[in-house]
C-alpha cells in the first residue's frame, strides 16, 4: 500500500487551485500506485483554497480516497493563530512544520549563509526544541520533515543518537506521526527526512510513521514513496499511518 500525505496543490503559489489542476495530481498519483492521496498547501495559501472541489475530484477518482490537510508553519508565539487556522476547516489532518527559527527561513536558498552565524550543535538543538513544541501542541498529528535543518548538508558534530534521541523520546510520548519525505532526495542534501539512519533510531523509539513526496507539482505526488517504505521496512516497519476525519490509522504494509 502506497499513500502520499503532503502534496501541494498550489505549489508555491505558481499554480491555481482549480479542478483542472487537481486532476493532473491526481493523474500522477494513479501512475505511481497510490491509494490515498493527502493535500496539504500551505497555510499562507489558505484564502486561495477552494475545498470544494476535493468531492468533485473524489468522484472523479474513486479509487484513490483523497484526504484533506494543510501544512502549518510553527511559531512558539502565535499559538492562538495556528489554533485559529487549524479549526477554519474540517480537515482529516494538518501537518505540523518547522521552516523558521525566529524570522529565519532556514530552508530558502537565499538566506543560507545565515547557517555560518551558527554553532551547529546548537543550530540542531534550537531546532529539535521547535519540533518537539510543535508535536507537544496537541494540533497536529503529523510532523514535516522531521530532519529538514540538514537541507544544506549541515551535520551536527554529536552522534546522530545523542543529537535526536531527547527530542525523539518527546515526540514518542505525545503519539504523533512522522513522515518520510522523500523531497530531500531533491534537495542540497540529496537524503530522504529523515536519513535510514535516523528513520532506524526511530523505529527503536516507536515512533509511527507515514509516507510522502511534499510534492509541489502536478508530477510528483507518490515519487519514490515506494523506496522510502523500502527503507522503513528495512528499519523493522510494518505499518504505517493514515488520516481521515481527525484520526490516525494504521494499514500494514
Amino acid at each position: 500500500m502506497l499513500v502520499d500525505y503532503h502534496v501541494h496543490a498550489l505549489g508555491h503559489k505558481d499554480r491555481e487551485h482549480t479542478l483542472e489542476n487537481l486532476i493532473q495530481y491526481l493523474e500522477s498519483a494513479r501512475e505511481r500506485n497510490l491509494t490515498e492521496i493527502g493535500f496539504a498547501d500551505h497555510d499562507r495559501y489558505l484564502p486561495d483554497l477552494d475545498f470544494s472541489l476535493y468531492s468533485k475530484l473524489q468522484e472523479l477518482f474513486p479509487d484513490i480516497k483523497i484526504r484533506v490537510g494543510l501544512e502549518i508553519d510553527y511559531f512558539p508565539d502565535k499559538i492562538s493563530e495556528i489554533k485559529k487556522i487549524r479549526n477554519s476547516f474540517d480537515f482529516d489532518y494538518c501537518i505540523g512544520s518547522v521552516h523558521y527559527i525566529g524570522d529565519w527561513m532556514f530552508d530558502a536558498d537565499r538566506y543560507k549563509d545565515e547557517f555560518n552565524n551558527w554553532d551547529i550543535d546548537l543550530l540542531y538543538e534550537k531546532y529539535l526544541s521547535l519540533v518537539v513544541a510543535t508535536a507537544q501542541t496537541g494540533f497536529f498529528p503529523l510532523i514535516g520533515h522531521f530532519d529538514l535543518i540538514k537541507i544544506f548538508g549541515h551535520r551536527p558534530k554529536k552522534s546522530l543518537e545523542a543529537t535526536f534521541y531527547p527530542a525523539l523520546k518527546a515526540i514518542e510520548k505525545t503519539g504523533v506521526v512522522l513522515e518520510l519525505n522523500t523531497n530531500g532526495w531533491y534537495k542540497p542534501v540529496g537524503e530522504l527526512y529523515p536519513s535510514p539512519e535516523l528513520i532506524q533510531l526511530m523505529f527503536e523509539c516507536n515512533i509511527p510513521i507515514t509516507l510522502s513526496s511534499d510534492a509541489h507539482h502536478p508530477d510528483q505526488p507518490g515519487r519514490d514513496v515506494d523506496k522510502a517504505l523500502a527503507i522503513a521496512k528495512k528499519a523493522g516497519y510494518r505499518r504505517i499511518a493514515t488520516f481521515e476525519k481527525g484520526k490516525v490509522n494504521f494499514v500494514h504494509v
